[in-house]
C-alpha cells in the first residue's frame, strides 16, 4: 500500500512507466526511463530530467498577428542527462530485448522515497548476473539526485555510465498539448573532468540562464575496480571496471541561475560539502522527511478494492512536483514530462492548492509566493491588453510572461485572475496571517480585482463581463460565462471588504502594512465601493425553464453536438474538429458551471445545483483531465454517491492505467491532485469558506472506513468516517464546525450519526 509495483517487463508499457516511475523532490524531476536503454528494439527512451521553474524563450510564429499577441513562449528545458548506464557482462551488453532477465521487479516507494528495479540477467554464455538500480531525488538537500547500481556477477563487469550535455527537447507536430517541434534549449559551456567529478555547465540558449552539473561516481565494492573519464563531443562517458561484484554510486548536484548569481561555484560547493555524507544518511533523512509529510497528508482507507496505493501515489506525486520556493510552481505534467511545454496554468490554484492547504501551508504558502513574485509581468500585461492599471496573470507561463499563442482559450481565460485570487483568500481563510496577506496576499488580490473593473461594465442595472472564457474551451469568447462571473463576484467582494478586514485585527504591524500597501498602489475606500457595487450587481445567468444556471449568456441558444459512436470515437474533439466547429455546439470539454458550484456553493440553492449538474453532465466530454474529478466531487455533493465513485474511480486510475493515452508525455498533475480531493472534498464535502469549516461525511458502499487530517487556524483535527462519523481535536482551541447543516462545537471528540440519503 506504500508502493506501485510492476512485475513485469512490458517494452510497449516502458515510455507510460517513465511517468509513473519519475523520481523528484518539486526542484529536480528525472523520468523513469532504465539506465542500461531498452537494449536492441525499436523503443527508445524519452528520457528527460528537469529543473522547476528553469526556461528558456523561443519566438511563437504566427500566420497572422495582432497586437497583443505575445512574441514569445517560455520551454522548460532538459538539462544534461545523467541517466545512461551500459552494463556489459563479459564484454556482452546487457540487452533487456533480448528476454534473457528474470525476477523481474520495479517499485516506487511513497515512504522511503526511492525507486528500485532489478532484475536477473543469463548471458549468451549461460551465466547469471543480479542486477539492482536504486534513485533518490533529496528532500533533505534538494539539488542533490543519486543513482546506485547493485551487480553480482561471476566474471567481468563493465558500467559506462554517461553525461550527456547534447539534449534536446522532444517534438511531436500533431498534438497541440506537446511542443510540435523538437528544440535545442541547451548550449553546452563546458563539459571536462576535475579532480576525479565530472563539471559540466550550460546555459539556456536564447534566455542565456546558467545551470550546472557536478557528477560525482563512487565505487563501493569490496572487491578493487578501476574508473576512468573520457569526453568526447559533449559526453563524458565514465567506465567502472570489477570483477564478481561492483556497487556504484552516480551522485549528481545540480543549481541553476535563478536561484543563484554563480550556479557553478554554488554547484562546486555543494558537491564538496556533502562528499564525505554517505547513501545511508540521504535514505535516513529522506525517511524522516517523509515520516512528517505524511503524518500530515495521508489518506487512510480500508477497502477491498486497492485505492489506498492509488491515492497515495497521487499525493507523492504532487510531493514531488511541488515548486519548493518562490521562483516555481507546479507545471501541468510536473516534472515528469514535456507535455505543455512545463507551463504553469490555473491548475495550481483551483486543484493541487487546495489540497496543500489543508495539511501543508509551508508549500502553499511558497506557490503562492510565486504568484507574487510574477505580479510584475502580470501588470505589464495587463497594459499590453489595452487595460488602464490592474493585474493580467498569463494563462500559461513559467517565468511569468503570457506563453498562450491561441487567445479563444489562452488569454480569454481571465477567470485566472479569480483563481489566483481565490488561492489566496483560501489561504487566508486556512491561516488567519494577516502578515501574509498585507504584505503579499492584499496586493494580488487587489490588482487582479481592478481587471474586473476594465472588463466589465454596468447595463441596465446589472455588472457584465463579455468576450471571455470559461473553463469549458470548447465554447470560447462569450458574454457572461456564468464561471467566471461567479468567481469575479466573490473576488470582488473580498477585496471590496479589505478596509473591514484589516479594521478589526490587533496585529498593528499588518495594519501598517496594508495601509502602506493602499498608499503605494493607490487603492482607497472609493474604489473599494466601486467594487463592492459590481460585486452586488454582477449577472449570473440563469435559465427559468430549466432551473439551471446558464454557462453563458448564448449556451442554451446553440444546438446540442450530435453525439455518435463515432463521436465518441473522435475523441479528444480538440484534434477532430475545427474549433468554431465545436464552438457552435452544446458541449463541454470539462467541467464550468458544475466547477463553479464545488469552489462557491454557499449561496446556490439546491434544486438547481442539482439541476445544473445533471443537465451539464450529459453533453461533457471530459476530453480534459481536469474534469472527472470535479464532477465526482460535485456527484456527492448532489447525493449521487453511486455515480461520485465512478468518477472517482476513473480519476485515481486515469494514468497507473493510462486511460486518456498519453501518460507518456507526463502525469496529470491537476487530475493527481483532483482524485485525492475526490475523498476529502467529495465523499467526506469538506469545504471552507467565509462562515468557517463544514462536512457532508458518507461512506462509500465498498469501504470500512476512511480518515484523512487538516489544519485550521492553528488547530490540528483528524476526520474518521465508518458506520460513525468523528471528528477528533487532535490540537488547538475548540471551534464550530457544520456536520450535514448543523452548527456543532467540535472540543475534543465529537461523534455524528451517518445521515446519507442516496438519490
Amino acid at each position: 500500500m506504500w508502493q506501485i509495483k510492476r512485475n513485469k517487463l512490458d517494452i510497449s508499457k516502458v515510455l507510460v512507466e517513465e511517468s509513473l516511475f519519475t523520481v523528484g523532490n518539486g526542484y529536480i524531476g528525472v523520468r523513469g526511463s532504465f539506465e542500461e536503454g531498452y537494449g536492441s528494439g525499436d523503443i527508445r527512451p524519452v528520457g528527460g530530467s528537469y529543473i522547476n521553474g528553469l526556461y528558456d524563450r523561443v519566438p511563437i510564429s504566427y500566420g497572422e498577428y495582432a497586437h497583443g499577441f505575445p512574441l514569445f513562449q517560455d520551454k522548460q528545458p532538459r538539462i544534461a542527462d545523467t541517466q545512461s548506464c551500459e552494463i556489459l557482462l563479459d564484454g556482452e551488453r546487457v540487452d533487456l530485448a533480448s528476454g534473457r532477465h528474470f525476477d523481474y521487479e520495479r517499485s516506487l516507494d511513497f515512504k522511503r522515497g526511492i525507486s528500485t528495479r532489478k532484475y536477473h540477467y543469463k548471458t549468451a554464455l549461460g551465466k547469471t548476473a543480479k542486477i539492482e538500480f536504486i534513485r533518490l531525488a533529496s528532500f533533505w538537500v534538494k539539488n542533490i539526485f543519486i543513482y546506485k547500481i547493485n551487480i553480482e556477477y561471476e566474471g567481468k563487469i563493465e558500467l559506462r555510465c554517461s553525461v550527456c550535455a547534447d539534449v534536446k527537447n522532444l517534438g511531436e507536430g500533431s498534438d497541440p498539448r506537446m511542443s510540435l517541434l523538437e528544440a535545442k534549449l541547451m548550449d553546452n559551456i563546458f563539459l571536462k573532468q576535475k579532480s576525479g567529478k565530472i563539471h559540466c555547465l550550460m546555459k539556456t540558449s536564447n534566455t542565456n540562464i546558467r545551470q550546472a552539473t557536478v557528477v560525482d561516481y563512487r565505487i563501493l565494492s569490496d572487491t578493487p575496480g578501476s574508473i576512468r573519464h573520457d569526453i568526447d563531443r559533449g559526453t563524458a562517458t565514465t567506465t567502472i571496471e570489477g570483477m564478481r561484484s561492483i556497487s556504484m554510486e552516480k551522485r549528481c548536484f545540480f543549481t541553476d541561475g535563478i536561484r543563484f548569481s554563480d550556479p557553478y561555484d554554488e554547484c562546486v560547493r555543494l558537491s564538496e560539502e556533502y562528499s564525505e555524507t554517505s547513501f545511508e544518511k540521504f535514505l535516513s533523512a529522506q525517511a524522516d522527511f517523509l515520516s512528517a509529510f505524511w503524518s500530515r497528508s495521508d489518506i487512510k482507507i480500508d477497502s477491498d478494492d486497492g485505492v489506498q496505493t492509488a491515492v497515495r501515489f497521487n499525493l507523492f506525486q504532487i510531493l514531488q512536483s511541488a515548486g519548493p520556493d518562490k521562483y516555481s510552481n507546479i507545471s501541468a505534467k510536473g516534472l515528469s514530462g514535456e507535455g505543455y511545454s512545463g507551463h504553469y496554468f490555473w491548475d495550481t490554484e483551483i486543484y493541487m492548492l487546495p489540497l496543500l492547504q489543508m495539511t501543508q501551508p509551508g508549500m502553499a504558502r511558497s506557490l503562492l509566493e510565486y504568484r507574487f513574485k510574477t505580479l510584475p509581468h502580470a501588470k505589464r500585461r495587463a497594459l499590453e491588453l489595452g487595460h488602464g492599471r490592474g493585474a493580467s496573470y498569463p494563462w500559461r507561463t513559467i517565468s511569468g510572461e503570457e506563453c498562450s499563442g491561441y487567445f479563444p482559450a489562452g488569454t480569454a481565460q481571465y477567470h485566472i485572475n479569480a483563481d489566483i485570487a481565490h488561492s489566496f483568500i483560501q489561504y487566508h481563510q486556512f491561516n488567519a496571517d494577516y502578515d501574509f496577506l498585507a504584505s503579499k496576499g492584499a496586493e494580488v488580490i487587489i490588482e487582479t480585482a481592478r481587471i474586473w473593473l476594465e472588463i466589465g461594465n454596468f447595463h441596465k442595472g446589472r455588472f457584465v463581463v463579455n468576450s471571455v472564457t470559461g473553463p469549458d474551451e470548447y465554447t470560447a469568447i462569450v458574454n457572461n460565462n456564468y464561471y467566471t462571473n461567479l468567481m469575479a463576484k466573490y473576488h470582488l467582494g473580498f477585496a471590496s471588504a479589505l478596509f473591514d478586514e484589516f479594521e478589526d485585527i490587533e496585529n498593528e504591524t499588518a495594519k501598517a502594512s496594508f495601509e502602506g500597501l493602499c498608499n503605494r498602489i493607490g487603492f482607497d475606500k472609493e474604489e473599494a465601493l466601486r467594487m463592492k457595487k459590481a460585486c452586488d450587481q454582477m449577472h449570473l445567468p440563469y435559465d427559468e425553464e430549466l432551473g439551471i444556471f446558464a454557462q453563458d449568456d448564448s449556451f442554451l441558444s446553440k444546438p446540442m453536438w450530435p453525439f455518435s459512436e463515432k463521436s465518441k470515437s473522435l475523441s479528444p474533439l480538440l484534434l477532430h474538429y475545427h474549433p468554431l466547429t465545436i464552438y457552435r455546439h452544446q458541449v463541454l470539454k470539462q467541467a464550468d458551471t458544475v466547477l463553479a458550484h464545488f469552489l462557491l456553493e454557499e449561496d446556490i440553492d439546491e434544486p438547481s445545483m442539482i439541476a445544473t449538474f445533471d443537465y451539464y453532465e450529459k453533453i461533457t466530454t471530459h476530453d480534459s483531465s481536469l474534469s472527472s474529478c470535479v464532477y465526482g466531487i460535485m456527484a456527492s455533493r448532489c447525493g449521487y454517491f453511486e455515480k461520485a465513485y465512478d468518477y472517482f474511480t476513473e480519476s485515481i486510475n486515469l494514468d497507473i492505467e493510462d486511460t486518456q493515452s498519453n501518460t507518456k508525455d507526463g502525469l496529470h498533475m491537476a487530475n493527481c491532485a483532483g482524485a485525492v480531493l475526490s475523498v476529502i472534498n467529495g465523499f467526506s464535502g469538506f469545504r471552507i469558506g467565509p462562515k468557517g469549516i463544514s462536512f457532508r461525511p458518507y461512506l462509500p458502499k465498498n469501504w470500512k472506513s476512511y480518515s484523512f487530517m487538516i489544519k485550521y487556524r492553528g488547530r490540528k483535527i483528524n476526520v474518521s468516517v465508518s458506520a460513525v462519523i468523528k471528528f477528533t481535536l487532535l490540537s488547538g482551541d475548540p471551534l464550530p464546525i457544520r456536520v450535514w447543516g448543523k452548527s456543532v462545537e467540535l472540543k475534543d471528540v465529537l461523534l455524528v450519526d451517518n445521515e446519507t440519503n442516496e438519490r
